[in-house]
């Protein structure tokens, strides 16, 4: 019977891999009851913890450190939802509250329990470097059925039948967009968040540690080959804040770059006894290089933008900043929607600082939270008038405020900041693997900063399972130091 439970855990990841580029499996939708965020890899999920993780955890295992902050938040969440039950909440069409908000904590369940079971199960070597080869091959559908996509766009401007069908299976948005590829993702934007948030920052960190979990072939590693293709997936999707997103990550870059030349200076040169001053100089040269090339970047994005994007066509052209400046701009560029939704969920927090209204519960006070401007854009109007959904607030940053309030927003962010530390303490480690985690983990919380201003769902599991990766290998190096260190310690009482 061990046997066979331990066959299943490791099919069981391996599918949960393989899954992780479908975000909306239409069958999966329908039985959940929405029409968007619908992960498969979420039954995967959901086996594991039946076959695995509660056996675990009833045989008394420990979780990690990491851990228990995201479970005060998840409590807190809760704590604001029970609250919720003795506000007085709007009615909005014949959307029930109380079912509304066991649909919002079923989301958050999945997000959290992504992370606990990669945050356990992947402290162990071998398990680690198999389910990175089963990232990097779920990787590759990606690359390849964007670049179907890309191909037929290009060569008949339109996307032929058999495509139309394949779409309509994988993905509960049932299109594909002109111009723009989608990957297996239910539109370009979620594409983009799922390379940012689990593909691109460890092919990227795999390449700049010269790490591979494959063999090379000569000097060429396959996630130099993946880093490549990824990059031009994510550019052919034309995702404005996926592109924000990878500036971001490489800005985290830019800066690392930097301390580490700074540091260099100032060892090599004090050991040449050179003055403070030239140290200082040379800091400050480094840094306004990088400041020039980095900026030199945002602009060659927006350029480029501006020439794929027609939403972007204008984003040079500042004459409505004459007028009401932050929406009629934000409108110019087809954003504007999203900072409507924005200051409406920030109103629904100056109402319910302390715990918020409740998880999923933000969307029933927008007819009387938005502003006058909101009720011009199309987008709000149909949202109003003729969907039958609650609208939500598109941001994960100012979704904790308004659902969870200052308290559970603080908790939050005192767990990424711990996350943080636990991926710089990795970066510090002599283990190549660990020290790619840490850089995948700083690339994935520098790139969520951004990202956190587009989507607002906990569901989709990408930095869940990159963040729980690098919490289990946290674990795995903190083992490795006191193993050495009892070793150490033993050699010293022999001697």
């Amino acid at each position: 019977m061990g046997k066979w439970l331990s066959a299943a855990e490791w099919i069981g990841w391996g599918a949960l891999g393989i899954l992780l580029p479908f975000t909306s499996l239409p069958l999966l939708a329908n039985l959940r009851g929405s029409s968007m965020v619908a992960p498969p890899s979420a039954v995967a999920l959901g086996i594991l913890g039946l076959v695995w993780f509660i056996p675990y955890v009833l045989r008394k295992g420990n979780l990690p450190g990491q851990a228990m902050p995201l479970l005060g938040f998840f409590l807190i969440a809760l704590l604001g939802c029970l609250f919720s039950l003795f506000l007085p909440l709007p009615a909005f069409k014949t959307i029930t509250p109380l079912r509304n908000m066991l649909q919002a904590i079923l989301t958050l369940v999945i997000g959290v329990s992504f992370f606990l079971l990669t945050s356990v199960w992947f402290q162990r070597e071998k398990r680690l470097f198999f389910f990175l080869r089963i990232i990097n091959w779920s990787g590759i559908l990606i690359i390849l059925w964007s670049g179907v996509q890309a191909w037929a766009w290009k060569q008949y401007l339109e996307y032929p039948e058999w495509m139309w069908k394949f779409q309509e299976q994988i993905s509960s948005s049932y299109m594909l967009f002109f111009g723009r590829v989608t990957g297996f993702a239910y539109e370009p934007s979620w594409l983009g968040h799922q390379l940012n948030m689990l593909y691109l920052p460890f092919w990227l960190s795999a390449s700049l540690n010269g790490f591979s979990a494959h063999r090379r072939l000569w000097k060429i590693s396959f996630e130099n080959i993946l880093l490549t293709g990824g990059l031009i997936t994510l550019w052919l999707s034309i995702s404005r804040i996926g592109y924000l997103t990878f500036i971001a990550m490489a800005g985290f870059l830019f800066l690392e770059i930097y301390f580490r030349l700074v540091r260099w200076i100032r060892t090599r040169l004090f050991k040449t006894q050179t003055g403070k001053l030239f140290v200082f100089s040379a800091s400050a040269l480094i840094s306004i290089f990088l400041l020039v090339v980095y900026i030199g970047l945002l602009f060659a994005a927006g350029y480029g933008l501006s020439k794929v994007d027609p939403r972007m066509a204008t984003i040079f052209n500042f004459s409505a900043l004459k007028g009401n400046p932050l929406f009629v701009y934000a409108n110019q560029l087809v954003f504007a929607e999203r900072l409507v939704f924005w200051e409406a969920g920030w109103g629904v927090f100056n109402d319910y600082p302390f715990l918020g209204v409740g998880l999923g519960n933000a969307g029933f006070f927008f007819p009387e939270k938005l502003n006058a401007f909101s009720w011009a854009l199309t987008e709000i109007s149909i949202l109003v008038f003729r969907w039958g959904s609650i609208p939500n607030i598109k941001s994960l940053w100012v979704r904790l405020l308004a659902e969870t309030g200052l308290i559970g927003f603080s908790t939050f962010i005192a767990w990424c900041f711990i996350m943080w530390i636990s991926a710089r303490y990795l970066m510090s480690g002599r283990e190549k693997l660990l020290r790619v985690m840490g850089w995948t983990g700083c690339f994935v919380l520098s790139g969520l900063i951004v990202e956190g201003f587009n989507m607002d769902t906990f569901a989709l599991p990408y930095f869940w399972v990159s963040l729980g990766i690098v919490a289990a290998a946290c674990q795995t190096m903190r083992r490795r130091s006191r193993m050495d260190s009892e070793q150490e310690v033993g050699s010293l009482e022999r001697g």
